[in-house]
């Protein structure tokens, strides 16, 4: 193993291969300055098809790596720490470990600089959102341009990072679960699957389309398809009578509510 790679990534699971593609296909790291390590060697056959360094030695990747990114599970995270506390030379971590916040990476690796991102999965497919808190008197073009490589990606606090999980962290599972409820719906209504799905799929994307193409408020986008007396209002009117906001919200603050128990365990 060279002496130096400018990334090591401790896991080798589907956000890291998501993390790594995106930073090779956006240029922004050659595949030869990429290292990462797995027990699971059948995991890494992937990542050496991307060109990237792969082995089953965390130790020595972290001893060879000016940055480190975690993405291991947060259950198995106090074991890696112990087991390359004392080999650790980056000079930046990052983490996408949920529930592993700044101070627990300080306190298991030291005086360094830290960066924790909560993604989502969406970043599989390129259109991922993520949110980025950074250790005190430290901020990093390079962290961001990586997160911005597989979607999107923005600063902000980590006291936020409860709330930000329990939207972006948390959304896609809630929005497939309304998407399943419109083909659902479809086939109710005697569609096929296929067409179902079909319409139910292009719908969403077009109205996220619109609310981003649209300077007016979303409920002006909404009232605009309801005609007084038409068929969409019945709809709306049904959503709102039996408490579609407060539900997806109530959901919302039990998700957050759990997230603030993991940040603490």
């Amino acid at each position: 193993m060279q002496n130096k790679y400018t990334l090591g990534v401790i896991g080798a699971g589907n956000m890291a291969y998501a993390i790594v593609g995106g930073i090779i296909n956006g240029g922004i790291l050659k595949s030869s300055d990429i290292a990462i390590s797995d027990i699971d060697a059948q995991k890494l056959e992937a990542f050496a098809k991307l060109g990237v360094y792969t082995q089953t030695d965390n130790v020595s990747l972290s001893a060879n790596c000016e940055n480190l990114l975690f993405a291991v599970k947060p259950q198995i995270a106090q074991t890696v720490f112990n087991e390359i506390e004392s080999s650790v030379t980056a000079n930046t971590v990052i983490s996408i470990m949920a529930g592993i916040t700044l101070s627990k990476l300080k306190a298991a690796l030291g005086n360094r600089n830290y960066a924790r991102i909560m993604p989502n999965t969406p970043a599989l497919v390129g259109k991922g959102m993520s949110a980025i808190a950074f250790s005190e008197n430290f901020y990093s073009d390079f962290v961001m341009n990586i997160f911005r490589s597989v979607g999107e990606a923005i600063q902000l606090d980590e006291s936020r990072f409860d709330a930000v999980t329990s939207l972006s962290g948390s959304g896609p599972a809630y929005v497939y679960t309304f998407i399943k409820a419109l083909i659902d719906g479809g086939m109710s209504g005697g569609l096929d699957f296929e067409t179902s799905e079909q319409l139910a799929l292009q719908t969403v994307l077009g109205a996220v389309e619109m609310i981003k193409a649209s300077d007016k408020p979303i409920n002006e986008l909404i009232d605009a398809v309801c005609s007084k007396g038409g068929t969409t209002i019945q709809a709306i009117d049904s959503f709102r009578e039996d408490g579609l906001e407060n539900i997806i919200k109530n959901g919302m603050k039990k998700c957050l509510n759990r997230s603030v128990e993991l940040s603490k365990e």
